[in-house]
């Protein structure tokens, strides 16, 4: 009987050991193949237990984007917000995705729904911002971005879309206090060297024509980077 025991003993220890290995291989993001499969394998042995079911969609949608599959990652996190629908992380996740797909709209409402979840989501409110600018909305863009750097006065995607969207309204010195500020954070900040060439274009054509080479160097396939820097003979 006590060997019995013992055996059955061994037995779950194993099964286990060999569920938190899968677990690890789920998580882990230098094999991206592999944390697919384990994750595959997790959401089989889930059962009715929607914890792991949703952080093994969670896991295999990351693996989705690190192998650059974002409409994979997109199903599957929409299929997690199936088993937590209230979770503001995983609506923010899917906001990111969607925001990668170029599905600006549907990414505004994705953000909402996560600042809904958890008013103190700077990223949210930021990410929100970003997808009113690229739609045209600026004077919402202005808001949601001042409304994320309160809660995170450091965040480089805010700052950076606020000075965008303040140049294109107008605001040529609120732009460039918000660009300064951005690549002081982020000396990669393409967005924030778009906002302050544009913003000097005027006032001192040779520091725009400067930042405006960033942009390109940055993002060669700015197209008004190229177009201000051709009119300034850059």
């Amino acid at each position: 009987m006590i060997k019995q025991t013992l055996f059955a003993a061994a037995l779950l220890l194993g099964a286990s050991a060999a569920q938190a290995d899968t677990a690890a291989d789920c998580k882990q993001v230098t094999d991206r193949a592999k944390a697919v499969a384990a994750c595959t394998t997790l959401l089989k042995d889930a059962g009715k237990d929607n914890a792991k079911i949703v952080e093994a969609y969670i896991g295999r949608a990351t693996a989705a984007l690190g192998s650059a599959k974002p409409a994979d990652a997109l199903a599957d996190l929409s299929k997690a917000i199936g088993y937590d629908p209230k979770n503001a992380d995983l609506w923010l996740k899917r906001a990111n995705v969607r925001a990668v797909l170029g599905q600006k709209i549907r990414a505004a409402a994705d953000y909402s729904i996560a600042a809904r979840y958890d008013t103190k989501s700077a990223p949210a409110l930021a990410g929100r911002a970003e997808m009113y600018r690229l739609l045209g909305a600026l004077p919402r863009a202005v808001s949601d971005a001042t409304d994320a750097l309160k809660l995170d006065p450091k965040s480089v995607s805010a700052l950076s879309t606020r000075a965008f969207a303040q140049q294109r309204l107008g605001r040529d010195k609120e732009a460039m206090a918000d660009a300064d500020e951005a690549i002081k954070l982020d000396s990669k900040s393409m967005l924030a060297y778009l906002a302050r060439g544009l913003a000097q274009v005027k006032a001192d054509p040779a520091k725009a024509t400067t930042d405006l080479k960033k942009v390109l160097e940055l993002e060669p396939k700015s197209v008004l980077a190229a177009a201000a820097l051709k009119k300034l003979g850059g």
